[in-house]
């Protein structure tokens, strides 16, 4: 490579290409870089394994999430004190203020 390489360019390279992106810096140089570098060896095998460990965890499904936030709802809605409901999707319970019936 005709300029100098510094270690962020060079890992952001190989972060691009762990990413499945286009890396700033030609493979061949990179390669040959990763063989005389073990600093960026060694930071290519620890992301690597992240990578890894990140792909492998379950995937949180939506309604569980959606049920985390509306257990953090029931907890500061209005209703506990006698006033109106604030929740998005009421999981109160029938004793919320959303469920009386007007008359």
């Amino acid at each position: 490579m005709e300029a100098e390489v510094s270690e962020q360019q060079w890992r952001a390279a190989l972060s691009a290409m762990l990413d499945g992106e286009e890396p700033q810096l030609p493979i061949p140089a990179i390669a040959a870089h990763l063989t005389s570098c073990l600093e960026c060896s060694d930071w290519l095998d620890h992301a690597t394994a992240v990578n890894r460990g990140l792909r492998t965890l379950p995937v949180i499904e939506p309604d569980l999430g959606e049920s985390l936030v509306n257990g953090v709802d029931v907890h500061l809605c209005a209703c506990r004190s006698g006033g109106d409901c604030l929740c998005g999707d009421c999981q109160c319970g029938p004793h919320c203020t959303c469920h009386a019936t007007a008359g």
